[in-house]
């Protein structure tokens, strides 16, 4: 089997879709399937060291819906060298390429982008309204099956801000390949950048700064609950942008310099060392169709705080590997401090768990058989 996925970016600063994408690919290429991928980015954009997993980069784009006159023709052209399409993500002139292009022989990955959560912003919800109708539901209705990671997520598009009766839809296996490496070098690097943390009991956020990810949230409860556990701490980490600068402000005003520390994005070893030196991920999100980050620290035998607006909470709660919240300020400050409380027993057993999580439910070579199966069936 040939397959090509299309993505508009493998950038990790655009969030986990790229991780897991890859270690999907590797895998599916280690089972015998020839794998690439076509993009958007510039040329030699993102590096890859599998010199088995092709990427086109076919960019730039233009414009919010990545219009690409080269990937259409450089798909026309092509596309007979593949026997399957994966698609990544909506609101794109992906899907609309697929649609004229490839017959019906493609499937569509959503990434959380049907989420209710999108129709609390009133003029972004009238916008894709309007591009739904005109083209959005024709490319996916056109499509073998949209491609869902959680029955959360399925059940989700029941209450979400479009019509997606008619639309097939398929729940598949999702997940990472288990890191390896030498965890004291990696620790080490990581103490050296940021040596302030070395010896301190910290939090980790690792992602986008967006408005859907509730860092609000995070740090107002972690100033709410700064007067019984004034040596709270937490490191966020991401790409920078205006609301990461309205958060350091908010910061500084409210006098957190000693409790929120600040990190551009980080990768490789440095990504790794923050999560096996941190306490617990937190993810105070108010939607999220996976949470690739907080599957990497289950891998790393990390608890996570998040809520219950993740897809994936109900498995991590089925396995005790982490404290549910709701998303907002009261509930979520509630569970820091009653992770904070735990005994350091009862946080080796929440370490165990999370492992334990991760490699039933989220270890890519556990998974990968049931979709490849979906690929040729």
């Amino acid at each position: 089997m040939r397959i090509l996925r299309i993505i508009s970016t493998l950038n990790p600063d655009h969030g986990g879709p790229g991780i897991a994408i890859i270690d999907n690919s590797i895998k599916l290429i280690k089972k015998g399937i020839q794998v690439h991928i076509a993009t958007n980015d510039p040329k030699k954009k993102i590096d890859i060291k599998n010199k088995n997993l092709k990427i086109f980069n076919l960019g730039p784009s233009f414009g919010n819906y990545a219009f690409n006159l080269k990937l259409f023709f450089w798909l026309l052209k092509n596309k007979k060298n593949y026997d399957r399409f994966i698609i990544h993500g909506l609101w794109e002139f992906n899907t609309l390429v697929a649609r004229i292009l490839l017959r019906k022989n493609y499937y569509v990955f959503t990434h959380g982008q049907l989420d209710p959560f999108f129709q609390e912003q009133f003029f972004k919800k009238v916008k894709k309204q309007i591009y739904w109708f005109l083209f959005e539901r024709k490319n996916l209705l056109n499509s073998k099956s949209i491609f869902l990671t959680s029955n959360a997520e399925k059940q989700l598009l029941n209450n979400t801000y479009v019509n997606t009766k008619g639309i097939k839809k398929k729940v598949v296996p999702y997940g990472i390949n288990k890191p390896c490496f030498d965890k004291k070098n990696i620790k080490k690097k990581f103490f050296k950048k940021f040596p302030f943390l070395r010896g301190k009991m910290f939090f980790l956020y690792l992602g986008r700064f967006h408005p859907k990810k509730g860092c609000d949230i995070l740090i107002k409860s972690a100033k709410l609950i700064r007067k019984d556990k004034e040596n709270i701490k937490i490191l966020m980490v991401g790409p920078d942008n205006n609301l990461k600068q309205n958060l350091k402000k908010y910061c500084k005003e409210n006098k957190l310099e000693k409790n929120i520390f600040w990190s551009n994005s980080l990768s490789g070893d440095l990504k790794w060392g923050s999560i096996l030196c941190c306490e617990a991920m937190v993810l105070a999100s108010h939607g999220e169709n996976f949470g690739v980050a907080l599957t990497e620290a289950l891998s790393c035998k990390k608890g996570v705080i998040t809520t219950n607006k993740v897809n994936i909470s109900k498995i991590i709660s089925k396995y005790q590997a982490g404290i549910i919240a709701k998303n907002n300020v009261k509930s979520f400050s509630s569970s820091l401090l009653n992770y904070l409380n735990l005994s350091n027993s009862k946080k080796n057993r929440m370490s165990q768990r999370a492992l334990k999580c991760f490699e039933n439910e989220f270890n890519l070579p556990f998974n990968i058989n049931n979709f490849i199966k979906t690929l040729q069936s």
